[in-house]
């Protein structure tokens, strides 16, 4: 039986990302499997846990993927422990850690920021405990980690405090602990993180991690067995390196039981030999001289997508897929062309939360009238040509002007990205397409 733990925050920014690799760190030295997840649809805190585990990292949400696909996600999993990194605070979004440390029943450790406060710790722990009796979640919170502790008699004086309350400090981490640098669309990704592991054992060292071992709760997370299909003999390309990575594991793993995934770098390489392309999100726009000086590579891609090769492209692919895309300082390079648009990056943030989308036309992913849910996160804006096409209409969220999907010969690009969870036919319309077109 695994044991898990949720590690959730009283807001944003108080250290849950160091204090769960630290823990992840500390559990693997300690000789332990583990499993992490990541409450919400984030793309980067995954990549930094993964790095630790050297294990796919799986989203928890419920808005996307329902109480079902948060089981079947646990389930997974036959690890020692599941170490799950909460988003936000506690009980902030659609899809609170709250509710995902209800319906996987784990135990909670709390992180409170203790910067220029001592006994104030304990109030606002009170407040997070008592809390929890006015939400629909049954949740508990076991234990309370403090970042930004300025010495060992600020790091007492919060025990105390927090002993009068009946609950246990099981960390206190100091002010001068590294940090993970941010950038527009949040964190350095995993493989661009300062954490290392010295880093790490100096942060796991302040925590009682036996205390941690013990708190946690059993997780017992059963998923219905599902249909093995047979892989085909199709192969679809996934650019993944530091220009385009981000993509849920779940997406992936859902092509790979029906087709070879191909990975490879647009930065530097050519075209794989492959049947389709999914095209995830990530950074072409740090990443845009390097995209546009591999013209062979841009050139093939044109050339496939007016043959009708399905592409697949989620955020970044769609700025990819455009004619052009223009930076923030100006500067023009020209991409795929594959696409009715020209992208523009701006310097405020277009979007941010979670997506719904409904097919209006049969498209790449989808058929007409399926609805399903993702995310998205974009510092960008498409111009679209008057006569261009749409796949969706947006039910939740933003998208180009209350729609998203640009679609032209066998591609479909959006700035929401799917989780296959929500889709009602998965990943079964694109690989249908792609088998049409691998025979002609």
């Amino acid at each position: 039986m695994m044991k898990g733990i949720m590690i959730a925050g009283t807001q944003s920014g108080v250290g849950k990302t160091t204090v769960t690799l630290a823990i992840l760190k500390a559990l693997i030295d300690a000789g332990y499997t583990v499993q992490s997840y990541k409450v919400g649809p984030d793309f980067i805190d995954p990549s930094h846990l993964e790095k630790i585990t050297s294990l796919p990292c799986y989203n928890l949400d419920s808005f996307m993927m329902g109480e079902s696909g948060i089981i079947r996600e646990l389930a997974k999993s036959n690890s020692d422990f599941a170490i799950i990194e909460g988003a936000m605070g506690l009980y902030d979004g659609d899809s609170s850690c709250a509710q995902i440390a209800h319906i996987a029943a784990v135990s909670v450790l709390l992180v409170i920021d203790a910067n220029a406060s001592s006994e104030s710790v304990a109030a606002t722990a009170l407040g997070f405990l008592k809390y929890s009796f006015y939400t629909p979640y049954k949740i508990e919170i076991v234990g309370i980690i403090v970042n930004k502790v300025g010495s060992e008699k600020h790091a007492n004086a919060i025990k105390t405090s927090l002993e009068k309350i009946g609950i246990r400090l099981v960390g206190s981490i100091k002010k001068e602990a590294s940090t993970i640098p941010s950038r527009h669309l949040g964190l350095h990704m995993g493989t661009e993180s300062t954490l290392n592991d010295e880093a790490l054992k100096s942060i796991y060292n302040t925590i009682d991690i036996d205390s941690i071992i013990t708190l946690a709760s059993d997780v017992t997370a059963e998923s219905p067995a599902e249909v093995k299909k047979k892989t085909k003999d199709l192969a679809v390309g996934i650019p993944f390196d530091a220009a385009f990575c981000f993509y849920y594991r779940s997406n992936i793993e859902a092509l790979q039981k029906e087709v070879r995934v191909v990975y490879f770098s647009p930065l530097n390489e050519h075209l794989p030999d492959v049947d389709g392309l999914y095209i995830g999100g990530g950074y072409p726009e740090l990443y845009v001289r390097e995209l546009a000086n591999n013209k062979q590579l841009l050139r093939d891609i044109k050339h496939k997508s007016s043959e009708g090769m399905p592409i697949y492209g989620e955020c970044g692919g769609l700025m990819y897929l455009s004619r052009s895309l223009t930076t923030n300082n100006g500067d023009t390079f020209d991409l795929v062309d594959a696409l009715p648009a020209d992208v523009r990056m701006t310097k405020g943030r277009q979007a941010l939360g979670h997506s719904e989308v409904e097919a209006i036309r049969d498209c790449a992913i989808a058929l007409r009238g399926d609805r399903f849910r993702g995310h998205e996160y974009h510092y960008s804006v498409a111009e679209v040509d008057a006569d261009a096409s749409f796949a969706y209409k947006m039910i939740v969220g933003t998208g180009i002007n209350g729609f998203d999907g640009l679609t032209e010969h066998n591609i479909l690009a959006s700035y929401h990205h799917a989780h296959v969870y929500s889709m009602p036919n998965g990943f079964d319309v694109f690989i249908q397409k792609i088998m049409k077109y691998s025979k002609s």
